[in-house]
């Protein structure tokens, strides 16, 4: 009797181990990952887009005037041919407006309708766009309650944490609406993007670098942390194959929130506005900087300020040199229309000038641009 409830204490003893090992895996399968896809997935949509292209065609029936010349003369017909694209974006707030990235809508004819990861199909609007920060805002007609993505700060990002890309690759290829993800890390936070990449005046600096797989299709699509937040915006790859090669950046959500922010309440990116024009000290020749007194060795020299713009107000005038601006270093007026295109309307800025030799600050705040008061010096 004492031997069966034995082996009966031991047959148990070897269930409830079995069992509370089989909920270790369960729980290590459901990690944090697998949770932060849940709570986000719903909220991505795909973004289903129409391009009308012309295409020249020949028509056999056409003939010249009277049917007298060139009877067998083609003349060329152009007709419309409509072209399906595909991107994706993200519910990110209650009131149905959703995040994407400009180059996503800027050919289309008109967007069709977004589709959630469910299958439905809801009619949009577009509420504004801002071509050089590649955001554009959308909004889902209607008050239905839609689930959205909570975001997080892109500025509290460390190098090596695990981030997901959810999105539509290569969406036409696949007719199914639920989205995709794939897994990596942040590679890099503040990535400077040359000028060139985004045809000289799209703003991709300050990007987020991920070695999670964005393909064709990804653009628009939430970046997100382990914690369920989205940390940026899916926006490009460098690759020489077209596929991915570990080399994808986002858009930190930080400036893409601020951007739909201004895009929702003023249906525009107001435009910053420093108010003066220069030219880099390493296009003049030595004997023109020693005529003008320029000593620093590199910057900017404004050549032409407004006398209404905040910069003048606060001291800046002409022949002074810009070497940096918010503590980064500036060498060509470029280098000064970015970090003014990064900055919003009531932004504080510092400039660091040389004048005559000696170094001085001049302090103020970003101011829309304006055509009132344009008198320059």
């Amino acid at each position: 009797m004492k031997r069966n409830m034995l082996i009966l204490c031991c047959a148990l003893c070897a269930v409830a181990s079995a069992a509370d090992t089989q909920e270790d895996i369960d729980q290590s399968r459901r990690n944090a990952i697998v949770r932060a896809i849940e709570q986000v997935k719903a909220s991505v949509v795909t973004v289903n887009v129409v391009e009308i292209k012309a295409e020249q065609v020949n028509d056999p029936f056409s003939r010249d005037f009277m049917g007298m010349f060139d009877f067998y003369f083609r003349r060329p017909r152009v007709r419309g041919r409509m072209v399906e694209g595909i991107g994706t974006g993200f519910l990110f707030d209650e009131q149905g407006h959703i995040l994407t990235n400009y180059h996503v809508i800027q050919n289309a004819d008109s967007i069709a309708s977004v589709t959630l990861s469910d299958g439905r199909a809801l009619d949009v609007d577009v509420v504004g766009a801002d071509e050089r920060t590649d955001i554009a805002v959308l909004r889902v007609r209607g008050d239905e309650k839609l689930p959205f993505a909570r975001t997080g700060d892109s500025n509290d990002l460390f190098i090596g944490e695990w981030v997901i890309a959810i999105g539509n690759p290569f969406g036409t290829m696949i007719s199914d609406p639920q989205p995709s993800v794939s897994v990596g890390v942040v590679s890099a936070n503040h990535r400077r993007v040359r000028r060139e990449v985004g045809g000289g005046e799209r703003l991709y600096q300050g990007m987020i670098q991920t070695d999670a797989a964005i393909n064709p299709g990804n653009s628009g699509g939430p970046l997100v942390n382990a914690s369920g937040e989205v940390v940026g915006i899916n926006t490009m790859l460098f690759s020489q194959s077209g596929g991915d090669q570990g080399l994808g950046f986002a858009i930190p959500i930080n400036r893409a929130r601020r951007v739909a922010e201004e895009i929702i309440q003023y249906g525009r990116r107001r435009n910053p506005w420093f108010g003066f024009r220069g030219e880099a000290v390493s296009a003049l020749n030595p004997a023109m900087l020693n005529q003008l007194n320029i000593q620093a060795e590199s910057g900017v020299i404004v050549t032409e300020i407004l006398r209404t713009c905040p910069a003048y107000q606060q001291g800046l005038d002409v022949g002074d040199v810009v070497v940096a601006v918010n503590g980064e270093k500036v060498e060509h007026p470029l280098d000064i229309d970015f970090i003014n295109w990064g900055l919003f309307i009531g932004d504080d800025v510092t400039l660091d000038i040389d004048r005559n030799g000696a170094r001085q600050q001049v302090r103020f705040r970003v101011e829309e641009v304006s055509a009132a008061g344009s008198q320059t010096l």
